[in-house]
């Protein structure tokens, strides 16, 4: 038998099979969202009492839901707690892992927080005990924060602020004498101050006084013409220098002069002893005998002549040396000749 659709069967079938997809989409988003199509690791874990625990709390780690309580037994005087967490935190349950229970206040909802173990530690398995640590109390708290402790440091600094106030507020205290003091030396300042600027006393006179100013002024004027001669002399330096320069070189060509002329005054002593040394072998063969005084007379006149010769050549180097300008300016003058005539011979 062949079954046949209108048009309007037709669309009232569409829309049930759009309807059916509709739901089926809105269910595997909804698992998705809760977690149905998970696959999940059951483990266990003891506390000593249930801590307001019910199925489906939380399982946290870091704050973060990995799972939930499926199931809660009492076992003898514990309390065991099945837990259900996710396969992609497995690897985060080891050995060493602890639970506990939390909550984000002390009196907020209760949820398991899970502290993961050492990294080196081993898997826990599947259905294993995770150990298990003892809720916090509030008294715990209190004893973390040392409650106790800070509101005595509070009342004791309280009693120090209020001591602290009641010596402020003693008219004979440190806080008044110090203020009486202290307008005292502001009194006496604004004397100080009015009498200086009044011109009194030592300090009003060199601040008023002219006398002091004027010597300032005075001394910058001395300043002033040191400078200034300091900049003449530092004009005529060049001058200077080139004056030294020239005596510096006529002091060297005197000294070539003096070493030209000092070979010709050694010859002129040689000669002159040379000279004597004849004289004085002229005066031996004299005192020996008078016998050859023609030979005598003749060794005379050559010593004579040889001496005059030495002398010639004495007074030559004395003349050249009084030529000599830098010597004849420092020569002594020429003594005065005196006449020795002795008259004619008769």
């Amino acid at each position: 038998m062949e079954l046949k659709f209108d048009k309007k069967e037709r669309a009232v079938g569409i829309f049930i099979i759009c309807i059916a997809m509709l739901l089926l989409t809105t269910v595997v988003v909804i698992g998705r969202g809760k977690g149905w199509f998970k696959t999940y690791i059951t483990y266990y874990t003891v506390f000593d009492q249930s801590y307001n625990l019910e199925v489906n709390t939380p399982v946290k780690l870091f704050n973060t839901n990995i799972g939930k309580i499926k199931k809660i037994l009492l076992v003898g005087d514990k309390v065991k707690i099945k837990l259900s967490i996710s396969h992609e935190f497995g690897s985060r349950i080891r050995k060493s892992t602890r639970a506990t229970v939390q909550s984000p206040t002390v009196l907020g909802a209760e949820h398991i927080a899970i502290i993961p173990g050492e990294d080196d530690s081993p898997l826990l398995q599947a259905g294993g005990v995770i150990p298990s640590d003892k809720k916090k109390s509030i008294a715990d708290y209190l004893g973390e924060f040392q409650v106790e402790k800070t509101a005595k440091m509070i009342i004791m600094a309280a009693q120090e602020i209020t001591s602290i106030v009641q010596i402020l507020r003693d008219p004979h205290g440190p806080f008044f004498t110090a203020f009486k003091s202290l307008t005292s030396l502001l009194a006496q300042v604004e004397k100080m101050t009015n009498e200086i600027d009044a011109g009194k006393g030592t300090v009003g006179g060199l601040i008023k006084s002219r006398d002091l100013l004027d010597q300032v002024h005075g001394n910058l004027d001395e300043v002033g013409k040191i400078i200034g001669n300091l900049s003449e002399a530092s004009a005529k330096t060049p001058d200077t220098a080139a004056q030294m320069k020239e005596t510096l070189e006529t002091l060297h060509e005197i000294e070539k002069g003096i070493l030209e002329s000092v070979p010709d005054i050694k010859r002129t002593m040689k000669d002159v002893e040379d000279a004597v040394g004849t004289l004085k072998i002229i005066l031996a063969d004299i005192e020996k005998g008078s016998k050859n005084i023609p030979e005598v007379t003749r060794s005379t006149s050559q010593g004579i002549q040889e001496i005059r010769k030495a002398v010639n050549n004495i007074d030559k180097v004395v003349q050249s040396l009084q030529r000599n300008y830098f010597f004849k300016p420092r020569l002594p003058p020429e003594p005065t000749g005196k006449n020795v005539d002795a008259g004619l011979r008769q």
